[in-house]
């Protein structure tokens, strides 16, 4: 397998990279308080739905709440939406921090995730609970879709990122594990790498 220690900047995707995710859980915890249609979910992740929404920053986590509820059976409170939501959250092993705490002697490393506020608080006070550490420090800059109005695969979240940092395209690795995502990547020039969870290859792999 590659490795990319000689690259100088890295950009690293959170959820299923750094962060291990479970979608699927997400989905039976919304079955589990009265949402009926699970298509709704897949097409609510569309361009325009309203997850997408969420995670480009355009509604807030009230507005998010306030239009799932239309989608549920029944009534829920705030707490009981936020928890089915953040169930695919799972856990960040410690190693992959020392692996990050290491690169920073020798690169500029940074984090580009597909997020949204009510994820990040959860998995922000995770993270600062579980290790004692806050998720920012091991990182240069770390950039989130709903700060920035942008949603990876949108090329322009890339060239944002690459035109803020002063970083040159051909220089800069790239690592999701989403294909869609480490394509648009390549295709503003970046190197990408496509971490393909289905055959167990995890970040620690690379380096």
């Amino acid at each position: 397998m590659q490795k990319y220690n000689s690259i100088p900047n890295i950009v690293f995707d959170f959820g299923g990279v750094l962060l291990n995710i479970n979608t699927d859980q997400a989905v039976k915890s919304f079955k589990e308080i009265g949402l009926t249609d699970i298509d709704v979910v897949k097409k609510e992740y569309q361009t325009n739905g309203l997850f997408d929404r969420l995670e480009k920053g355009i509604i807030n986590a009230d507005q998010f709440r306030l239009e799932i509820r239309e989608h549920i059976i029944g009534k829920v409170t705030d707490e009981q939406i936020d928890a089915a939501w953040n169930s695919m959250l799972l856990d960040l092993p410690y190693e992959r921090l020392e692996m990050l705490e290491k690169l920073k002697k020798n690169h500029r490393i940074f984090l580009l995730s597909n997020t949204n506020i009510i994820h990040w608080e959860a998995y922000m006070g995770m993270i600062k609970n579980l290790h004692g550490v806050c998720l920012s420090d091991f990182f240069e800059n770390d950039y989130y879709s709903h700060n920035m109005g942008l949603r990876k695969p949108d090329p322009q979240i890339y060239t944002t990122l690459l035109k803020k940092e002063g970083l040159i395209a051909s220089e800069t690795l790239f690592i999701d594990d989403m294909m869609v995502n480490t394509d648009a990547a390549k295709s503003v020039g970046m190197k990408a790498h496509y971490l393909n969870l289905e055959k167990g290859e995890t970040i620690l792999d690379l380096f």
